[in-house]
């Protein structure tokens, strides 16, 4: 028994070992995520808050006023700009509107008279378009809202479902993690497997005077600790940072969760690189196969926002319930569906890792 336990070892060592030592692996394996990182960095910065140029020809405490409630609002980045200046920067397409408050705007609206804001809109894009043709008249409101004499009887209450705001990007960083899980142990577990049949070691594998189980366990137990050493790495990143800190009790089922996803994406990099046996087919599958399952999943968006096809896709995709425990977790402190997604993982580990034991053994028979 400790005979057989040493030679497990061993053959963990030799293949996170092998991998570390790997450039093109490591590579392969971050490289990926780090890139859908910047992708969705530098989406969530083009449809966040809308460059506009403001123009304030009047001085008066009212125009003022208004001026500061648009430069603080969420919805716009504020530069501010005479005329000519202004119509300058639309045309070169440095900001997407020019907002102007007239220079008779405190006199108009203290005598009660129609009081227009001037808004130009370079319309080239129809997302860009709506959020100006709804942000500004939100923020008249929340002006006309601070005044002793509000004419606008109307007021909003907001009630939040969650007890926080997440940002875009952070938001993402979820369905990123899940990414770099999946391609993490499909891809290594993928490759330390095919190596053994192209560099021909898998015949002393089975000389060894040790079962085939061993190797089994050995090959998967490899895989999984390489993804989990990735993993813990990406957690431990987040948490310093805040931007992935799960809350007291919900550092359970986020570690449930990445033991289980890793698990998962280990036995089927073990599957696929028994059946292929070669590098290049490895890479060639795992790595598109980990961002269909991404994008199949929801990575992109909220999935419930997204086309019922794809939603109905989501639901026979294990990722989609990974990226959802780990989302309520992280982000609500919550279990909303925990037992439903941790279930749903574990299956899938089970099924991967019967792929993997199964290819095994036909691999060595053959």
């Amino acid at each position: 028994m400790i005979h057989e336990i040493q030679a497990i070892w061993a053959i963990v060592r030799k293949d996170v070992g092998v991998w570390a030592r790997q450039p093109t692996a490591v590579a392969a394996t971050v490289l990926p995520a780090l890139v859908l990182i910047g992708v969705l960095y530098i989406g969530a910065a083009a449809v966040g808050r809308n460059p506009v140029a403001l123009v304030v020809e009047d001085n008066g405490p009212a125009a003022q006023q208004l001026q500061a409630i648009l430069e603080d609002s969420d919805a716009f980045v504020v530069t501010l700009a005479s005329r000519d200046q202004a119509a300058r920067m639309l045309q070169d397409l440095q900001v997407a509107a020019v907002i102007t408050i007239p220079a008779n705007f405190d006199t108009a609206f203290d005598a009660h008279q129609t009081d227009p804001v001037d808004i130009q809109i370079n319309n080239l894009n129809l997302d860009f378009t709506n959020d100006l043709r709804r942000s500004l008249p939100a923020a008249i409101t929340d002006f006309y809202a601070q005044q002793p004499d509000n004419p606008i009887d109307v007021q909003v209450r907001e009630s939040d479902i969650r007890e926080q705001d997440v940002g875009l990007v952070q938001f993402d960083l979820v369905p990123d993690l899940v990414l770099l899980l999946t391609i993490a142990g499909v891809v290594n577990a993928g490759l330390a497997t095919a190596r053994e049949w192209e560099d021909l070691t898998i015949k002393e594998l089975l000389l060894a005077p040790i079962g085939r189980g061993s190797l089994i366990v050995g090959k998967l137990l490899a895989g999984w600790l390489t993804t989990l050493l990735i993993a813990a790495l990406v957690l431990a990143i987040g948490a310093l940072t805040g931007y992935l800190r799960p809350v007291g009790a919900s550092w359970v089922p986020t570690l449930l969760t990445v033991l289980l996803l890793a698990l998962a994406s280990a036995g089927l990099g073990v599957a696929i690189g028994a059946t292929t046996r070669r590098f290049q087919r490895v890479a060639g599958l795992s790595i598109p196969l980990a961002f269909y399952l991404f994008f199949l999943s929801g990575g992109i968006s909220v999935i419930a926002f997204l086309p019922d096809w794809v939603q109905a896709i989501a639901q026979f995709v294990p990722t989609y319930y990974g990226m959802h425990a780990l989302q309520m977790a992280v982000f609500y402190n919550s279990t909303d569906d925990l037992a439903r997604d941790l279930g749903v993982l574990a299956v899938t580990a089970a099924v991967t890792l019967a792929l993997g034991v199964a290819s095994l053994r036909r691999g060595f028979s053959s």
